[in-house]
């Protein structure tokens, strides 16, 4: 592979994460930012990538889920398992982003459990849309949430295609099997939630009206020697339990916050993945 296909591919990742980061600003959401680790190892995936004939695209694809996968199975920093869902059951939120001046930018974030599988994996679909664009993927998660195998579909060559991330701790980080980084609160127990109550709310969302508990829990990071603060208010009669939440860092004056949009129910494979 010569130098401008490298070049041309590394630029095209850039520009899609780039897309990314300029409709919807990350600050270090979950102890870290993820946009940043990601154009930090741009180089090494796009040779893989195009390498192995892929395609632009479906490399892009599997960058975006690497970047989406905490924001959207941790929507707000709460598990996707926190609260168990049935079947084709999944919902929408609306996440509003500010940064130090106050500017707001927004995103919606859906997700739902789809299929189980016989050995305890299941399907998920998960979406994350802005300013007209959207990125749609399937995923095969482990009993842990983390990704097996993505389907999505490919505008390079206008097919489905799959991609597959070995093991936690099998695949060098900057490798395209790698799967995406655990969220945080990926090590925290749902049985330990009532710890972290902080009262009781009635709250209304454009879902409709849920008597939720308030949790408050943090989180320290090492590495940028910060606070991050998370506030869910909870029912666990919407889908996943969430209904809004709130997201600070003690070190700037950005955050992030969201709410249940609506509900759903019915989903099916839009990939042939099962």
């Amino acid at each position: 592979m010569g130098n401008r296909t490298r070049i041309v591919a590394g630029f095209i990742a850039v520009a899609a994460v780039s897309s990314l980061s300029s409709c919807f600003s990350l600050p270090g959401l979950g102890g870290f930012n993820p946009l940043a680790d990601l154009q930090s190892s741009v180089s090494a995936r796009a040779s893989a990538e195009v390498s192995s004939a892929v395609g632009i695209t479906g490399m892009s694809r599997k960058m975006m889920f690497n970047v989406l996968y905490s924001q959207i199975f941790y929507i707000g920093g709460f598990g996707a398992g926190f609260y168990d869902l049935e079947e084709t059951q999944g919902a929408v939120w609306r996440i509003e982003s500010y940064d130090e001046d106050g500017k707001m930018s927004a995103v919606e974030a859906e997700r739902a459990f789809l299929k189980a599988m016989p050995n305890g994996d299941r399907w998920w679909y998960l979406s994350w849309r802005a300013d007209g664009e959207s990125w749609e993927f399937e995923a095969l998660m482990d009993k842990n949430l983390m990704a097996r195998k993505i389907r999505y579909f490919n505008e390079d060559v206008k097919r489905v295609e799959e991609a597959k991330f070995e093991e936690p701790g099998k695949a060098k980080p900057d490798s395209e099997t790698a799967p995406p980084e655990a969220a945080p609160a990926s090590g925290l127990d749902p049985k330990d939630l009532p710890k972290y109550v902080d009262g009781k709310e009635t709250i209304k969302v454009k879902a409709g009206t849920f008597q939720t508990e308030r949790i408050e829990w943090s989180f320290y990071d090492e590495d940028e020697k910060a606070t991050y603060r998370y506030i869910w208010w909870v029912d666990p009669k919407a889908s996943g339990g969430l209904v809004r939440f709130q997201w600070t860092s003690d070190k700037s004056k950005e955050s992030i916050q969201g709410e249940l949009v609506s509900l759903k129910k019915g989903y099916k494979s839009k990939f042939a993945s099962f």
